[in-house]
């Protein structure tokens, strides 16, 4: 494995990975399909990190949403 620096922020990233992990910048490989997409906001990079929390935070707000909803119709 081959760690090269980022273009974008200069950390070390190994030459296969397909996002920096620090900043997000796509790696040097062109990569089609679900990762390219969801990297990608607007034209700007995402990195994993804030990608996951988004991914998180969307779940715990419908599995909230879900429970009050039922608490509501089973006061009825």
């Amino acid at each position: 494995m081959v760690l090269v620096p980022c273009p974008a922020c200069d950390h070390r990233v190994s030459e296969k990975a397909v996002a920096c992990p620090s900043c997000g910048h796509p790696g040097a490989h062109e990569r089609h399909g679900a990762v390219s997409v969801l990297g990608r906001v607007a034209g700007t990079y995402i990195s994993a990190n804030a990608l996951s929390e988004l991914v998180l935070g969307s779940v715990m707000f419908v599995s909230v949403a879900a429970v009050l909803i039922t608490l509501i119709l089973a006061g009825r």
